[in-house]
């Protein structure tokens, strides 16, 4: 009976030993190949990353946002919604091509036009802009008081 213990117990440890012995093969293959795709593909990623700054370098810059920027003597205050009805109004940039973005048609974009917030209205006055991938606008914001808007609108009528 010991006898067949003993031999139980060395069929064991043999298998356990010839299992650990060929799995243990396999995985560190296993290891070897996985360590192998990680620099694979940490180059991969380089190659790709130069290839996407030399086509980004060969692409016309484009612009990528616009900043308001509103210089008001008036009202200390200037209400979040005319700054994104005025934000509305310029995103259409977003996207164009720098290079060929006139300047005058980003200019009368905004100058001397006319928002309406609510039951205000207000008169944009563009004093700078500057065109880069942020166009930056600079604009005065004033209010206009209602018989100015019914003159505004008389003279509109008129000319159509």
């Amino acid at each position: 009976m010991i006898r067949n213990v003993a031999i139980l117990l060395m069929g064991i440890l043999l298998g356990s030993s010839l299992m650990y012995y060929l799995q243990g093969k396999k995985i560190d293959d296993y290891y070897w190949e996985k360590e192998s795709l990680k620099v694979e593909l940490y180059e991969a990623t380089e190659r790709l990353k130069k290839i996407q700054e030399q086509h980004e370098k060969l692409l016309p810059a484009q612009v990528k946002e616009v900043s308001i920027k509103i210089i008001n003597e008036e009202e200390v205050f200037i209400e979040p919604s005319l700054r994104k009805t005025i934000y509305d109004l310029a995103k259409e940039l977003i996207g164009q091509e720098l290079l060929a973005l006139p300047y005058p048609l980003a200019y009368n974009l905004l100058h001397n036009r006319i928002v309406e917030n609510g039951k205000k209205k207000y008169q944009l006055q563009v004093e700078a802009i500057i065109l880069a991938e942020t166009v930056v606008f600079y604009l005065r914001v004033k209010k206009l008081a209602e018989d100015v808007v019914a003159m505004i609108r008389a003279a509109h009528t008129n000319c159509a």
